[in-house]
């Protein structure tokens, strides 16, 4: 299997940011911080579905914890992944990277081709930027896809944006090497 990696930008209201059209939806959310504003506006869209089921499943954002929910709603994604991040403190490229295991293992369970990765405008990150999210995601898919090599087809990872934040995210995804303060070493 292949990945296939396409920026979008939102034309969209701003809070939706356009969540709502695509098989798989990944919203991460951070471990004692309260849903972020864009998932509030796609959660109040879904009628609490989001939220019934953080408080259903006593849901606190820790790391590695997750729920999927399985909608079958006009104007709402197939699927909301739904993945803690841990502490703001201790967000770093593994949280990102258990993310998109995550995410890879759940579309291809399923059987959908396409996974949608918001970056909310003023996205809450402890040291890596906007270039630096975006080329841990494309390696940490096609890593992730090594394991499903035998598997024929394409995944889309499309990486939904404001257009301000469209530029980093797309040398993001080109750059072949990052530093360790997540900037791209090809920015010669």
């Amino acid at each position: 299997m292949k990945a296939k990696f396409t920026l979008t930008t939102s034309t969209n209201k701003p809070e939706l940011l356009g969540l709502t059209e695509t098989p798989l939806l990944i919203l991460g959310k951070l471990q004692a911080i309260g849903l972020g504003s864009h998932i509030q506006s796609l959660d109040h869209s879904l009628g609490g579905a989001i939220s019934e089921q953080v408080q259903g499943l006593n849901f606190r954002g820790e790391r590695g914890e997750s729920f999927l929910l399985d909608l079958d709603q006009e104007g709402a994604p197939e699927n909301v992944l739904v993945v803690g991040l841990g502490s703001l403190d201790k967000f770093d490229q593994n949280a990102i990277k258990q993310v998109v295991e995550l995410a890879v293992d759940a579309a291809i369970s399923k059987g959908l081709t396409k996974i949608t990765f918001p970056m909310p405008p003023n996205r809450q990150t402890k040291d890596i930027n906007l270039r630096g999210q975006a080329n841990i995601i494309r390696q940490a898919v096609e890593k992730k896809l090594l394991e499903y090599k035998s598997r024929k087809g394409e995944l889309e990872i499309e990486i939904l944006s404001a257009p301000q934040a469209k530029a980093q995210l797309a040398r993001g995804l080109a750059c072949k090497r990052r530093n360790k303060d997540g900037t791209c070493c090809d920015d010669e």
